[in-house]
């Protein structure tokens, strides 16, 4: 994963400001944070006290999204939310008790599952969505500790 520093240096380079607010919401992405929505990014921003606007979140978002760093993510309900899109491909396990969200990779059988879609139906992959929903260990008393 790139750091922030050479993302902020590409983006300069291509003439854009570089906020605090622009360079701290970058931090916490690159951070691992995982899949944010839009108060809960301004929310961790205040924790580590940068104070920032609702809009202003929402505009910095379009624009990283814009520059590809970061990606709007679906979990099936209705919330919007972001991450970083340099991972890689990846797909989320999502708790539906306590709502935490682990991104997970998948290993290479999934892409054999999309060869034998295409193959039988003539099917041209574009993107596709995967995530799993379920209890994680915490909820589930096999681990001690709040994820």
């Amino acid at each position: 994963m790139p750091d922030s520093d050479s993302i902020l240096e590409k983006l300069r380079k291509e003439g854009f400001r570089l906020t605090s607010t622009r360079k701290a919401i970058l931090s916490l992405f690159l951070s691992g944070a995982g899949p944010m929505t839009a108060p809960e990014l301004q929310a961790r921003l205040k924790s580590e006290g940068v104070d920032v606007n609702k809009t202003t979140v929402y505009r910095e978002l379009d624009f990283l999204m814009a520059q590809k760093i970061t990606r709007e993510v679906q979990l099936g309900d209705g919330l919007r939310r972001y991450e970083y899109f340099g991972d890689g491909h990846h797909h989320h396990l999502v708790c539906v008790r306590c709502k935490n969200i682990e991104c997970f990779e998948m290993t290479a059988c999934l892409k054999e599952i999309e060869a034998e879609i295409s193959e039988r139906k003539k099917f041209t992959f574009i993107k596709h969505s995967l995530e799993f929903f379920g209890i994680c260990s915490y909820c589930s008393g096999a681990e001690g500790k709040v994820p």
